[in-house]
């Protein structure tokens, strides 16, 4: 036997590297509510407050060690806007993010359909094994996390909270839920 030819038998034996076509759905997904609201229920728009913890998202998720050994996220989305502007305020938040990242927020569902956002992200192809931001309602947040494989379904999320972080991350087929915080400073 030539050195060739057993050169290309100990390759052939050698085991493959996963790609990402054998990693079925994310390795992790990070999800949030949106950002503070004006005191004022007519206005769908962000507060002030609110527009400082959504420029302060670029950098916690693209610096912050806790979250950047996840990866930065391949895609960002947020709930579509209603006829009544409801979800303006998703968008609004993780839009600075999506700049940063040269990203568009995708926007195929209402908040109230977050079990079609699940099946999406952890079907599509594009997403295996990267990193997937998700900004929605706090009222459907626990559904999202259950719908996206997490058990047992997280409390719910209090009105109040805005600097909630949770993350998905898929180990071994099963969902394993982890929370942090950001602060708007």
């Amino acid at each position: 036997m030539s050195w060739t030819t057993g050169a290309i038998v100990l390759l052939s034996v050698l085991p493959t590297p996963p790609t990402h076509s054998t990693v079925k759905g994310p390795a992790h997904i990070i999800l949030i509510r949106h950002a503070e609201k004006p005191a004022n229920p007519q206005n769908p728009h962000l507060s002030r407050a609110g527009v400082r913890r959504a420029q302060q998202l670029v950098s916690f998720i693209t610096t912050d060690p806790a979250i950047t050994r996840f990866g930065l996220p391949a895609a960002v989305f947020a709930t579509r806007t209603t006829k009544d502007d409801n979800g303006q305020r998703t968008q609004e938040t993780v839009a600075p993010l999506a700049r940063a990242l040269t990203l568009l927020v995708q926007t195929p569902y209402l908040g109230k359909d977050y079990a079609q956002l699940a099946k999406l992200i952890l079907s599509d192809p594009a997403y295996a094994g990267k990193t997937v931001l998700i900004c929605w309602n706090h009222e459907e947040i626990p559904q999202l996390v259950a719908a996206l494989g997490v058990t047992p379904e997280p409390p719910k999320w209090k009105g109040s909270v805005f600097d909630r972080v949770y993350v998905i991350s898929y180990q071994d087929g099963t969902a394993v839920l982890a929370t942090s915080r950001y602060d708007s400073r």
